[in-house]
């Protein structure tokens, strides 16, 4: 039995390396997407592919490390949120699953915000981890039926969305990765979830959207990253329904 001083200390340990992952996978995975497409498109135009860096992944924790204060900040995100799930739901198989999701999340997120990519690399397995731990015995607290309900439900809410977008103004206003990114969510949270999350992404968004413009001066129409918002609001979901 792991004594609770113990279990956080190996909880901001762990919190730790998950944050410095973080600063890494920022960088690697949207400077691996765009190296993906431009080997496309060089292959499309018959030119050899030039790739972008940093790409490697060890330049791409050279890169990291550049940006100390950024990754202090990240490593110290990583570390309160190991505590205090340990400290709220005790140190479980299930607490380090929901440290996973949440620090999965906030990485996506993460990378969002800067690149307006969200990584299939992040959206699609944490679907399918959701999908799978509801079908272990042990593990499972929605079921597995609740779980694909809460799949589907998040991903055709932004694709009816989406929809109507299109048909009214005749543009994409919701990406692919942003409905992967709720299908994911509603496989951990379930139908009942998807209302609240996303009435509080659209609160957080347009709160920020109208501050943006106020400081900046920038139109109604300025694009911007409803990822983050939708992961934000997943884990305030979460953080509530926990208290």
């Amino acid at each position: 039995m792991i004594t609770t001083t113990w279990a956080l200390g190996l909880a901001a340990m762990l919190g730790a390396l998950a944050g410095l992952a973080t600063a890494v996978l920022a960088i690697w995975l949207p400077q691996r997407i765009l190296n993906e497409e431009n080997h496309w498109i060089a292959h499309l135009k018959g030119e050899t592919p030039q790739a972008l860096t940093p790409h490697r992944l060890s330049e791409c924790v050279a890169y990291a490390w550049q940006g100390r204060r950024r990754l202090l900040a990240l490593v110290g995100m990583g570390m309160a949120i190991g505590t205090i799930l340990v400290a709220l739901r005790g140190a479980s198989w299930p607490t380090l699953l929901w440290a996973a999701w949440v620090w999965t999340l906030l990485t996506a997120a993460l990378i969002d915000a800067r690149t307006q990519l969200l990584p299939d690399a992040l959206t699609l397995p944490l679907l399918w981890a959701g999908l799978l731990v509801q079908s272990v015995d042990g593990l499972a607290y929605l079921g597995l039926q609740q779980a694909v309900w809460g799949a589907a439900a998040g991903y055709l809410v932004l694709w009816a969305l989406e929809w109507l977008y299109v048909w009214r103004r005749g543009q994409s206003g919701v990406g692919q990765g942003d409905m992967k990114l709720m299908a994911a969510i509603g496989a951990w949270l379930g139908p009942q979830a998807i209302p609240q999350v996303l009435l509080l992404a659209a609160l957080g968004s347009l709160l920020w959207q109208y501050g943006r413009r106020g400081r900046q001066g920038l139109s109604g129409q300025s694009e911007f990253a409803f990822g983050p918002w939708i992961a934000l609001g997943a884990v305030a979901w979460l953080a509530w329904s926990m208290g």
